[in-house]
């Protein structure tokens, strides 16, 4: 996860204020199952700090970006002795300093609830990588009925004390429309206790068409 809004004191914080949702996620295990089998070189959108790079046991290069400062200085401390290489870029999801097709593979994980504009962060993966090439997701969109119109109600304010997160968001239904086959995760995502307004959660793939 990254934004480029959080604090360098934020920043420095993030991983003892994150061991709860790791715990509730069983982040070593849902963390193998996005980034694991990845293959060839593969580009992680929104990096944080970095707690997705020790879970990359088949790609050959990691590319990392992350518009955080705060971010990207606990990331770059986390670099030793990992396998594969990592380069880490300072750059947002909205524009990726990046070739068309350069990229094998890409990665988010709870990113695109917070981005500004999730259609052009879509845009911009599905051009970087390669035909055929996979989005390997973690992320939480709008619910139905009336959990998804208590989202509608309450984004607004969640924005503004969760790092811009926008738990209506409707990411999988925007990446159908915006040139990726999607499959994803069937049950969602385990997360207990279940957050109250947000959610559900999945884990995915997005192939480029």
């Amino acid at each position: 996860m990254g934004n480029g809004r959080i604090s360098q004191m934020l920043a420095r914080q993030y991983d003892s204020l994150s061991q709860r949702l790791e715990r509730r996620i069983d982040g070593p295990r849902l963390r193998t199952a996005v980034v694991g089998d990845l293959t060839g070189r593969v580009l992680e959108i929104g990096a944080g700090t970095g707690r997705n790079l020790p879970y990359y046991a088949k790609a050959d290069h990691v590319v990392a970006v992350e518009p955080s400062l705060g971010m990207r200085t606990q990331l770059l401390g986390k670099l030793d002795g990992l396998v594969p290489t990592v380069e880490v870029i300072d750059a947002s999801g909205e524009r990726l300093p990046f070739s068309d097709g350069e990229f094998d593979a890409a990665v988010s994980s709870l990113l695109l609830c917070m981005v500004d504009d999730l259609d052009v962060v879509l845009h911009e993966i599905h051009r970087v990588l390669k035909p055929g090439g996979k989005l390997s997701f973690f992320e939480h969109v709008r619910d139905v009925g009336r959990r998804g119109r208590t989202q509608d109600l309450t984004s607004p304010l969640l924005r503004r004390v969760q790092f811009g997160c926008r738990p209506n968001r409707r990411s999988i239904e925007r990446m159908e429309a915006l040139g990726f086959d999607v499959t994803v995760s069937d049950p969602p995502a385990p997360i207990s206790p279940k957050p109250p307004f947000s959610g559900p959660y999945f884990t995915g793939r997005a192939i480029r068409r």
